[in-house]
């Protein structure tokens, strides 16, 4: 620590941010200006970010107050010019403010070279700092995506699409995977479940459904789903529900009519088998038959009055 330097860079007339940054290296510089802090160091004594300390440096090397080299040519070395503050002549280092009694030669009154060693080609290189980004914060957000809201609802233009990608569904299979949708993406975790376009992804996830099929599974837009879905189908196959008929019943008929190939099934056979009808010819008498006089006429029944 140099309480000389920092003494000086009290007084100096620079910019707050800059004058904190001089200040941290007169902390770290010794009584000769050098001091080889690192950026990350200077950044947290002077509570800045690093970008910010380097465009510090940047200013203060271009006036002449700091001079940057390598040490053993791979840490950055800084050489602190107090001559270059911009101070009073009261404040001006003690071999200025009290010069010899003869007066200089020109060779004493020369600049001092700064204290660096031989330069190498990483010094003559020229130096690049990073400028920190000025994208907008809304586009930087659409790059990185955005979750599902958790009131999300199928809007009406999402609904038509997905009615003429899928000619087979009916509304109500559209809201049932609407549903479905929507309960993946919620409750996906992380970044998995952050998209930049959820219309797109609306698109693609009804591509990978599968369409309607009369007969099949179809959740709720199946025919059987409701009474008035089950009559309509039974229209559209010529069949109406029969008076006293169940609905069950009337599901089952237009079930075998599907199945069918879309034509009514013929009417099923009696239940009454051959015996049923022997034991009900064997019950009746015969019609135009005499059973008395067939038997008097064979002489089986001479004692019948």
């Amino acid at each position: 620590m140099s309480i000389n330097l920092m003494s000086l860079a009290w007084k100096t007339d620079l910019p707050s941010g800059r004058k904190m940054v001089l200040l941290a290296l007169c902390d770290n510089a010794n009584d000769q200006g050098e001091c080889y802090p690192s950026v990350g160091a200077i950044a947290q004594k002077c509570s800045m970010g690093e970008r910010t300390v380097q465009q510090h440096i940047t200013d203060m090397e271009a006036a002449g107050i700091v001079r940057r080299g390598l040490r053993n040519g791979r840490s950055t070395v800084y050489k602190i010019d107090p001559r270059s503050f911009s101070t009073p002549a009261e404040f001006a280092p003690p071999q200025i403010r009290h010069p010899a009694i003869s007066a200089p030669t020109p060779a004493e009154s020369a600049p001092v070279p700064p204290q660096i060693s031989h330069p190498t080609p990483a010094d003559l290189a020229p130096r690049t700092i990073k400028e920190p980004s000025i994208e907008p914060s809304s586009k930087r957000q659409r790059a990185r995506g955005s979750r599902l809201l958790e009131d999300w609802t199928l809007t009406k233009s999402w609904g038509d699409w997905a009615l003429e990608m899928h000619p087979t569904w009916t509304p109500e299979h559209v809201r049932l995977v609407a549903d479905k949708f929507r309960d993946h993406w919620i409750s996906q975790p992380g970044q998995r479940g952050c998209k930049t376009d959820w219309q797109a992804t609306w698109r693609n996830w009804c591509r990978n459904e599968k369409p309607l099929i009369a007969g099949k599974t179809g959740g709720q837009g199946a025919w059987w789903a409701t009474d008035a879905s089950t009559i309509a189908k039974g229209a559209e196959l010529g069949l109406m529900p029969i008076a006293g008929e169940s609905m069950p019943a009337f599901k089952g008929r237009v079930q075998a009519a599907i199945d069918n190939g879309g034509q009514a099934p013929p009417p099923p056979r009696s239940r009454i088998t051959r015996s049923d009808r022997a034991e009900e010819v064997r019950g009746k008498k015969p019609e135009g038959l005499n059973l008395k006089a067939l038997i008097k006429s064979k002489g089986m029944l001479d004692d019948w009055p």
